[in-house]
C-alpha cells in the first residue's frame, strides 16, 4: 500500500525514481519500497513526502500511522515522531500521553478509554516499567471488561506480572482461567472468520468499533500462542 501510494504520486509528478532518488538514495532502492519489498522508516518517509511535495499520512494513511504508534509505544521517539503526522484524537492524544509517561517515569494519571488495544498497550508499558502492582490492577479490571480473546492476551500478561512478583496462588489461578478460556474458543481462524461475518452485517456502530477491536486483537498473535503454550503446561 504505502509502495504504491508512493509511485502513484511520482507518477503524478512526472518524476522518475532516478529524480525521487536523487541526493539520499539509489534508484533500485526507491524501486524496492514502491514493490512493497523494503519498509521505510519514518525519517525516509518524511523525505520522501517532502520531495513528492506531499505528508507522509497522505502517503501511507492515518490509519497505518496510527497502527505504527502502537507498536512504536515503548519507544517513545520513534512514537512521537508518527503521532507527529496525525490530526488530535482521543486515541494519539492518550498515545502520546503513555508515551510522556515513559519518558518521565511517571505514573498514569489520565483515564483509560474503553478500548481493549490501548489497555493491552498501557499494561505493556507498565510491565517494561516494572510498575507490577500497577499493572496487576490494570489487567483485573480488564478482565471484566471486554471479550473472551481480549481476556486471554491480559491474562497471558498478568501471569508474567504474578511470576516477577512470585505469586504463585496468582499464577495457578491464571492459568486455570486461561485453560477454560481457550477451551470456550473454536480454531484462531474460525474465530476470524465468524467475527468478520458478524462485523459484516453489523449495523450499530458501537458493536462495529467491538467487533473490529476484537479481530484486531488476533494480530497480537504471539501473546495468543503463548496462552495456549502456559494454559497446556
Amino acid at each position: 500500500m504505502i509502495g504504491n501510494n508512493i509511485r502513484m504520486r511520482r507518477k503524478k509528478l512526472r518524476l522518475s525514481q532516478e529524480a525521487l532518488a536523487q541526493g539520499d538514495w539509489t534508484r533500485s532502492y526507491i524501486s524496492q519500497i514502491e514493490r512493497g519489498r523494503i519498509q521505510p522508516s519514518i525519517d525516509t518517509l518524511t523525505k520522501i513526502a517532502i520531495k513528492l511535495d506531499t505528508t507522509v499520512a497522505e502517503l501511507i494513511g492515518d490509519q497505518t500511522l496510527v497502527h505504527q504508534a502502537k507498536a512504536a509505544v515503548l519507544y517513545p521517539d520513534i512514537c512521537k515522531q508518527y503521532l507527529d503526522q496525525l490530526p488530535e484524537t482521543p486515541t494519539t492524544i492518550f498515545l502520546d500521553q503513555l508515551t510522556n509517561s515513559l519518558l518521565t517515569n511517571n505514573n498514569l494519571d489520565f483515564q483509560l478509554p474503553p478500548n481493549p488495544e490501548l489497555y493491552y498497550l498501557t499494561a505493556r508499558v507498565l510491565i517494561f516499567q516494572k510498575k507490577y502492582p500497577s499493572a496487576v490492577k490494570l489487567l483485573q479490571k480488564a478482565l471484566k471488561l471486554f471479550d473472551v480473546f481480549w481476556r486471554i492476551l491480559f491474562m497471558r500478561k498478568l501471569y508474567f506480572v504474578y511470576q516477577q512478583l512470585n505469586d504463585q496462588e496468582g499464577m495457578e489461578s491464571v492459568k486455570a482461567e486461561l485453560g477454560q478460556a481457550l477451551a470456550s474458543l473454536d480454531s484462531t481462524d474460525d474465530l476470524k472468520s465468524k467475527l468478520a461475518q458478524e462485523l459484516k452485517f453489523e449495523s450499530d456502530p458501537v458493536r462495529i468499533t467491538h467487533l473490529s477491536n476484537f479481530i484486531l486483537a488476533i494480530e497480537f498473535g504471539e501473546d495468543f500462542i503463548e496462552a495456549i503454550k502456559l494454559a497446556n503446561s
